[in-house]
């Protein structure tokens, strides 16, 4: 949350910028591992969930 600047940082800024890096790196792997699920409501539904957290979450890294 600090990295999106809802509250002010109360942990560092390095530790803020890794944690976000790994949490994306998280959600990419979850893409491809719903996409390649047997559970067609997981390929449909959780899929594209785990997309745009990766998206956010990448976006958040970036910035």
């Amino acid at each position: 949350m600090a990295k999106a600047e809802l509250v002010p940082a109360l942990i560092s800024e390095g530790f803020t910028d890794v944690f976000m890096w790994v949490l994306t790196a998280y959600f990419t792997v979850g893409v491809f591992m719903n996409a390649i699920s047997r559970s067609k409501p997981e390929r449909f539904v959780m899929t594209p969930v785990a997309l745009v957290l990766a998206v956010l979450f990448l976006l958040l890294s970036l910035g």
